[in-house]
Parts: C-alpha cells; sequence; structure tokens
C-alpha cells in the first residue's frame, strides 16, 4: 500500500505540482495510522525531493525564470521553517482539520473558477 500511495502522491507532484503532500499525509494517517507529525515530515521530505526532481526536468523542457525560481524557494525555506515550528503547537486533530479545510478550500475555489 505505501508503494502504490508514493507513486501516486509522485505522479500528482509531478503532473501538478501540488497535492502530492496531502495526498501522502491522509495515506499515512488514516491508512497507515501513522503518527501525525511524523506524517507531514516525511511528506515535506518526500515532496521536497520530488519537487527538486521535477523542477530539473522543468528547466529542460520550457523557459524558466531561474531569479523567480531562487526567490520561490527561499522564502519557501524560511516559511517552511516557521511553519515547521509552529506545527509542533497544534494539536494533531485540529492539524488535520486545518489540512481539510484547505484541500476543500482549493478543491471549491477550482470547481467554482472553472479548472
Amino acid at each position: 500500500m505505501i508503494y502504490f500511495g508514493s507513486f501516486f502522491a509522485g505522479i500528482i507532484n509531478g503532473m501538478f505540482a501540488s497535492g502530492a503532500g496531502q495526498i501522502l499525509v491522509f495515506m499515512l494517517i488514516f491508512i497507515l495510522k501513522q503518527d501525525t507529525y511524523r506524517s507531514r515530515k516525511l511528506s515535506l521530505f518526500v515532496v521536497g525531493i520530488t519537487s527538486i526532481l521535477t523542477l530539473l526536468r522543468y528547466i529542460k523542457m520550457v523557459d524558466v525564470n531561474l531569479k523567480e525560481i531562487i526567490i520561490v524557494i527561499i522564502t519557501g525555506i524560511i516559511f517552511g521553517t516557521i511553519g515547521t515550528k509552529a506545527m509542533k503547537k497544534i494539536n494533531p486533530n485540529i492539524l488535520n482539520m486545518i489540512s481539510g479545510l484547505l484541500i476543500v478550500g482549493l478543491s471549491l475555489y477550482k470547481i467554482l473558477r472553472g479548472g
């Protein structure tokens, strides 16, 4: 099951550059019954590595602005570090509820926006 979920999360991240972390967290917490914090840490690590590899692939295929990529990486590292420290202070049930609300909100936005 872990192999299938990881494969699916990698495909989603590679194709859409989003959502894979949430799929992986859902699978680890609710299907494999792993600890919430550990699942989120593992998800961040896996999606980070996958994102780097995907970026390297996209650089070969698409004209990208390297300056913008560097700015996004630096701000991502800064706020990712802050978010990780804040995550430790939030109850796991609240953390899962926030994630669910974000997914529902993003899904509704995509549906109402038409794609």
